[in-house]
């Protein structure tokens, strides 16, 4: 199936600070983009919250009747089926939730649910055409209210035997004994994540506005630290899959002053030497607050021209 003109795919981001929505034609060009507050819309009741908002989107702009598909892009673990959310530690009331099924009943429209990353990451690949041979390893390291990670192999996005693939920020590291709101012990999250970084500024700043922490403190001994223990997962990773490229992004890594060539030295720094350490080749995500919405869009749409099911 092939959206015909006057069609769209609703492509939903579902953050873990953010919800953002918009309408994607066949042309790839976004629409009625829409941005609102995650803790505000799925205070309560997340699920029916969540149907609301969609409902109040297309009504507003008087669209259901011309919607074919919807994305959805949350910061969990989602099965292959696209559908069934086995934990999302940083949204609250989504875990072991079949939100996929739910969500078509509610709305009689097919869902596609995956990891917001994955979306991202497609996005930023086909934006910048960097696999125009659907040959190369690209990494997606993300570093937003979490450790957002994505995998690329050969042409598609990698999501191993339970959809569970590329989930850096819940490896554990050595030596640390934080209990993770995913509910393990010891996760990278716990002391590499926007959230980490809250509580940092709060317990060893002197309660430093999240915003200011490295433009005021970037020189600060528990500042370099937290930037050079990011490498320590992603040179993992790196040196696991010896990638053609690394995407470096999330609100993070866009905050003002943030030492950005500090932490691409200390990857190189701690991956196998002298490959892939001598040749990586980062490259910056631009921020774009529609990647998500336009990721989601992409696959569907790639999914539905080869004539392929969600729940395959």
């Amino acid at each position: 199936m092939i959206l015909t003109e006057g069609q769209y795919i609703l492509g939903i981001d579902l953050g873990g600070t953010n919800i953002r929505m918009g309408l994607v034609d066949r042309e790839y060009q976004l629409s009625h983009f829409q941005m609102f507050n995650c803790s505000e819309v799925l205070a309560k009741e997340p699920m029916a919250s969540l149907q609301k908002a969609i409902v109040d989107y297309v009504r507003r702009f008087d669209v259901m009747h011309k919607v074919t598909a919807i994305s959805l892009g949350v910061p969990a673990v989602v099965n292959k089926n696209h559908s069934y959310v086995y934990s999302a530690p940083n949204v609250y009331g989504l875990d072991e939730l079949d939100l996929g099924l739910e969500m078509e009943n509610a709305l009689g429209l097919p869902v596609f649910v995956d990891r917001d990353v994955n979306f991202i990451l497609t996005h930023d690949i086909q934006t910048l055409h960097l696999d125009p041979h659907s040959d190369k390893t690209i990494l997606g390291l993300y570093l937003g209210t979490g450790f957002g990670n994505s995998l690329y192999i050969n042409g598609r996005i990698h999501l191993g035997a339970h959809g569970s693939a590329g989930e850096l920020g819940h490896i554990p590291l050595y030596g640390v004994d934080m209990k993770c709101p995913c509910g393990q012990v010891g996760c990278v999250e716990s002391l590499i994540s926007g959230r980490a970084l809250v509580n940092l500024a709060n317990t060893e700043l002197g309660g430093c506005d999240i915003s200011q922490v490295f433009t005021r403190f970037g020189s600060h001994p528990r500042v370099i630290r937290f930037v050079k223990d990011i490498a320590i997962p992603a040179a993992t990773e790196v040196t696991l899959l010896d990638p053609d490229y690394v995407i470096l992004g999330g609100g993070v890594l866009a905050m003002e002053g943030f030492p950005i060539q500090m932490l691409m030295d200390e990857i190189r720094t701690r991956s196998r030497h002298p490959f892939p350490a001598e040749d990586l080749h980062f490259i910056l995500a631009q921020g774009d607050q529609h990647a998500g919405v336009m990721g989601g869009a992409m696959l569907v749409m790639d999914y539905l021209k080869q004539g392929k099911s969600f729940r395959s």
